[in-house]
Order: C-alpha cells, then structure tokens, then sequence
C-alpha cells in the first residue's frame, strides 16, 4: 500500500536518554535508501535541502506548530522530490515520548500544479492580446435582425467595412467559406431562438486568396420588448487549428515517415473490421519486417537506417491504393491494411497475395543511400480479416507469425498465416507454462545412461533430464530441452541435474564398488556464461561432499563461438579443482583443432550422428576413424555415442576407441539400473 501511494511513515521514540528512528520500507523507497529499518538522525534529514530544513526542524522542536508541512528532499542519485509530512506526538504507556511521521511523494501533485500555473498565466496573457473584434447583434420579435455595434477591427477580420455591416449584417458573412456557412447561419438562429450560448468555428477568405479560421462565440439574453440581443466576440483561431493539426499528426502519425502510427492504424483496423462485417467484403492485413536492418543500422549508423525507412516508406505508399492504409508499426516494421477485398476467401488471398508480390519487387530494388546503393529485402506476413469477429491483437498476432513463417522460409518472401502454425505457438507456450510449474513440482528426473570401457565395464554415467508430466507422461528431452534454452529455464533446470548428480556420487563413494564411478553432466552454453558458474558448480560439489574427480562436466561445441580466452580461463578454474571436462557430440558444430588444442579437456564423445552409419557410409566411417587418430595423438580419451550394434563396437574397437555409451550397454534410466549392471539386486546404493 505504502508503495501504490508513494508514502512512507517514520517514528522516532524517545526514551531513558535513548533515542531510536524507525523507518518503513514505502520511506526508504521513496527517499532512494535502501531498506533499513533503523537510521541515524543525521542520515534521516541528509536529503532535506538547506533552505527548508528551518521549517523542518521548527516543526519538530515547537508542538502545533508546522506539524503538516512541504520540503524539498535530494535522493543519493541527485533527484529532487517534493514531500509532504505530517506529524503526531504521544506518549508510550511507558511515557516515552514518541514522534510519528507519515511521509508522502508529493512531485507529480507540485510538477501539475506549476503546470496549471504556467498554463493560467499563459491564457491570461493570450487573452489580452487576441486580436479579434467585439459586436452587438439584434433580432426583434418580428424577426428583423441587425448589427447595432461592431468595433473596427472586423475590417482586418472580414475584409468589410464598420459602417457597411452596420448598415446591412449580412455583408459580415460574404466572405465565409461557402461550404462553412450553412453551418454559420444554422447555428446562430438556433442560438437566438433557444437563448442558449453560440459558438462556431468557421474559415473566412481573404482578401488575397489565402483561408483563415475563425471563431465567433456570444452569449444572447431577452429584452422585455421580446428582442434578443447578443454580445460577443470573433477571434482569429487560424494558430489554434495548426497546432491541432499538429497535435494530431504527432500523435497518430509517424514522425519519419509521416505514415500513420500503430495508433491511427489499430483505430482503422477496427473501423474496417466493423465495414466487413456489414458489408461482406474481406481485408488483409501485411506485415513487414525489413530483413537484417539491425546490421545496417550497426555498419552504416541510424542516419542511414533513417533513411531507408523513409524510402521504404513512400515505395510501400507508391505501391498501394489510395484508400489502403500503409503505417509504420514500429522499428523496421511496417503494416499494409487492405480494404475492399473480395468476399470469397480465395479470391480475396489471391488479391493479397498480388499486393504482397508487388510489394516485395518494389522493396527489392536498390536504395540510395547517401549516393550508395544499398539493397534490403522484406518478409511478409499475410492474413485475412473480416469472415470472423477477432480482436485487434489476435489480428496482428496472426499477421506477425506469418511473417516470421516468411523469414523461417528464408527471407525476401511472403507467407499466410496458418492455423496449424498458431496451435504450434500455442502449445509451445502451454509447454513452457507446464515447464516452469513442473519445475516447481519435482517433476523432472535425472536418467543415467552408462559410460563403459572397451571390456564393457562400467566406468560412469551420463546424467540426462527427464520430465514426467502429470497429464502427458514422459516429455521429449528433444522437445523441452530448447524451450529451456529460449526460455532462460536451462538454468535452473541444469543447476537441478548438477545438484542431483552430486548427491548421486556422494552416494556411490560411499561403497567401495561403486567410488570409483564418474558422472558426465551436460552444461549448456548459456548456462557455461553465467557470472557465477564456476563459484556454482564449485559450491555444489562442496554442499554435497562430492569429489570433484568424479565430475565432468560435457560442453558442446557452441561455446567456441564466444569468448575463447573466457571460456579457457573458467574451465582451468574447475580443472584446478579436478573437474573434468568433455567436449559433447563432437564434429556436429564448429570444431576447430586450434580450440581443441587450447582448451584443458580430457575426452571427446564422437555425435552418434557418425556412430550410426559407420558400417555403411563410408565418410561417417572415415570421419570416426579420424577423430579418434587425432584424440590419440593429443592424449584425450574418446567415448562413442549411440552404440546400438555389436558390429558398429566391434568397428570403434577396431580403431582404437576404448569408451562407448549407447542402448547396447543399456538405456537412460534410473540409477538402479546402473546398480543392475554391477552387482546383484538389494545391495542398498
């Protein structure tokens, strides 16, 4: 509450000669503290500004006197925020004396009252300044009307002259805008005859051709003779209406390239939905997305980047009608809203799709950039519109997934949108939905596939996640292990396995036939990047009491994309340790023999990408052949992976491979299984 106020309270109790300043955490929020629940005196007033602590402390020494009151409060970050305080003094049942405070951000409330007074006086001054001129209008019971007075200035106004309006009314009126008058005339009788305030904006012509606003406002009374008389006023708006003008184009029109904004076309979008529904027609909706802007922008800098947006912008209006809609969304992103379609689905796609093409070969064409030619290609995204009621969001939803259908295709094309495309984007996010409680509820597993010798004996396990969902059964690691990674959920979701897996080695050292088993974890690269990776792995072995010469952790070979020299130097942090290190589903990725050289590992697993096919295809076989020459000639061991077949071991063992790991020696599963491998049931580890 004290938050959603911006308030914050305070009390100070005195007491034996001590005395102690309490504050709440809205106080230490809004003075920029951190929360402490006890300050110092001196800390307490540090922020208030020199010219009004007299006020201040006067209210604290002088019962009655100040107890509400302003002042200025300077934040640790240099900000200056108005406070409101007020105080109350009681006694304790004890009797000590003791000072409370509620404390209030008062800024906004003083920042719109200076603006009221900044806009008070700037009326006051445009008011006595307006250039206008005042008149007195008649009409009698009869319906005769005339103008009894008008001041001079209707002759700069209305291009007349004082005597002749007074002579005959109507010539006050000859230089109206001939569609305004109407409106005038209409307007001013039903004023008169209802007693009831006028006031009429309208544009005038003047003398050399050029149109001016006007705006006339009076205020009639009856007279007892049954007349209506009114005094009023005409000034010059011609100002007022540009800036309005103004006000409008910056708030619904794009400032660079003067296109309509996501607000202007979101209020369009829902007018030509409604026109649809009425009128049967269909509409379309195209978004653009302008493919690799952001390395424009990086190369060429945000001038240029300006200006091709605005090119884009007059090619894309170029290439529609006149009664199509073109608005830039935001960033690279533009939206092409097409009205008036067919009303048959395909003919309708077919005039979309027509557009979009059109669209994508004036897009194609080189841009000139400061004298240089610069070419951009666009993705498009497509849907229809307006043979069913959808909200606008859902609208542009469907029309941004088409769109990054479009760049999934390759770029430089464009796509409809597809309901089976939207299910896929909809159970992905109930997935990740299902993840991060599924994480919260232990439903994820830890299997263990083993890791043996070539005697076939068991030197270790990899640790793999499992997920046993409530509804579904077990889920694909393949299908929830990269939503962990999009997601930023591989974090916890390693740190789980990393502390399992430690539990489980503890376990094993405490049997003799078992301590001598290793672990394998797989550490993704964004969880390899975190500031405190190392510390992490480090303190999990150290809460479990595991040895960390029985740890290693598995990196693939994504990690040689980032920072080599930071990755070198976090690996030789834990391989001081004695955590060891393998390099996973190695010549799938971006091997390099310059890494592989630098980087303190002790083994490589070969992808069972080549393990599969090594009896069969020829180059897998040569590539096995050459991995574990080069292992042996720079001392690493090498694991096999996806050893399903006594002829595919028989071929590794052949050339030298001494590690495999694969459903010939058994499947991931829990640890007992491993015990199985190793000795009889019941042993208790």
């Amino acid at each position: 509450m004290e938050s959603l106020a911006r308030t914050g309270h305070w009390r100070r109790i005195e007491d034996a000669g001590q005395t102690v300043l309490l504050w709440s955490p809205g106080l230490c929020d809004i003075a920029g503290f951190e929360r402490q629940e006890r300050l110092d005196a001196e800390r307490a007033i540090s922020g208030i500004l020199d010219e009004d602590r007299p006020v201040f402390h006067r209210s604290l020494r002088e019962p009655g006197v100040g107890d509400d009151m302003e002042y200025r409060w300077r934040r640790p970050d240099g900000e200056v925020r108005w406070m409101r305080s007020r105080l109350q003094r009681t006694l304790s049942r004890d009797g000590a004396q003791i000072v409370m405070g509620v404390v209030q951000d008062v800024t906004e409330e003083h920042r719109a009252a200076e603006q009221l007074r900044e806009r008070l006086v700037f009326i006051q001054r445009i008011a006595s300044r307006i250039p206008g001129y005042i008149y007195e209008y008649r009409m009698r019971a009869d319906g005769h009307t005339s103008m009894v007075y008008v001041s001079d200035a209707v002759r700069e106004f209305m291009g007349v002259e004082p005597h002749e309006v007074l002579a005959d009314e109507s010539v006050i009126r000859r230089n109206v805008v001939v569609e305004d008058l109407p409106l005038v005339q209409r307007t001013a009788m039903i004023s008169l005859r209802t007693v009831t305030l006028w006031q009429c904006e309208y544009r005038v012509r003047q003398a050399d051709g050029s149109v001016r606003w006007h705006m006339s406002s009076a205020m009639p009374h009856r007279e007892p003779d049954g007349s209506v008389v009114s005094h009023g006023f005409t000034m010059d708006i011609t100002d007022r209406k540009r800036a309005e003008q103004e006000v409008e184009r910056l708030a619904f029109y794009d400032a660079l390239t003067g296109l309509p904004n996501r607000r202007l076309l979101l209020d369009r979008l829902e007018r030509s939905q409604a026109n649809c529904q009425r009128s049967g027609s269909l509409g379309a909706l195209l978004f653009i997305d302008l493919d690799n802007f952001k390395d424009l922008n990086d190369t060429l800098g945000h001038d240029m980047g300006d200006q091709l947006l605005a090119q884009v912008a007059a090619r894309l209006v170029k290439s529609v009608r006149e009664a199509d809609t073109v608005a830039r969304f935001g960033g690279d992103e533009f939206v092409v809203m097409l009205d008036g379609l067919a009303p048959q689905l395909q003919e309708a796609a077919a005039q979309a799709e027509t557009v979009a093409e059109k669209l994508l070969a004036s897009l194609n064409k080189p841009f000139e950039l400061d004298g240089s030619r610069h070419y951009s290609t666009p993705s498009i995204g497509i849907t229809l519109f307006g043979d069913e009621r959808l909200s606008l969001d859902e609208l542009l939803k469907r029309a941004d997934l088409a769109m990054y259908q479009a760049k999934a295709a390759g770029r430089n094309t464009q796509r409809f949108f597809d309901p089976d495309m939207q299910a896929a984007v909809n159970a992905r996010s109930q997935l990740e939905a299902d993840l991060r409680q599924g994480l919260a509820a232990g439903e994820l597993l830890v299997y263990y596939q083993p890791v043996v010798d070539h005697r076939e004996n068991v030197q270790g396990a990899e640790a793999l996640v499992r997920w046993r969902h409530p509804q579904r059964g077990m889920v694909s690691p393949g299908e929830f292990i990269p939503l962990a990674e999009q997601t930023g959920l591989i974090l916890p979701l390693g740190q789980f396995v990393l502390q399992t897996a430690c539990k489980q080695l503890r376990r094993w050292s405490e049997h003799p036939e078992t301590a001598r088993l290793s672990i394998s974890v797989n550490v993704s690269a964004r969880q390899f990047r975190q500031a405190d990776f190392v510390a992490q792995v480090l303190q999990t072995l150290r809460d479990h009491g595991a040895d960390p010469g029985k740890l290693k952790l598995e990196l693939t070979e994504s990690l040689l994309l980032g920072d080599t020299q930071d990755t070198i130097a976090r690996m030789a942090q834990l391989k001081s340790e004695g955590v060891g290190f393998a390099l996973d589903d190695f010549g799938t990725g971006y091997s390099s023999l310059s890494y592989l050289k630098r980087l303190p590992l002790d083994q490589i697993k070969i992808d069972q990408g080549f393990v599969r096919d090594v009896l069969t295809d020829p180059n897998d076989a040569a590539i096995v052949r050459t991995i574990l020459a080069l292992a042996a000639s720079l001392d690493l061991d090498v694991v096999a992976e996806g050893v399903e077949t006594a002829g595919q071991l028989a071929f590794l063992r052949l050339h030298g491979c001494e590690g495999f790991q694969g459903y010939l020696f058994g499947r991931p599963g829990p640890v007992e299984d491993i015990a199985a491998l190793m000795q009889p049931r019941g042993a208790g580890w």
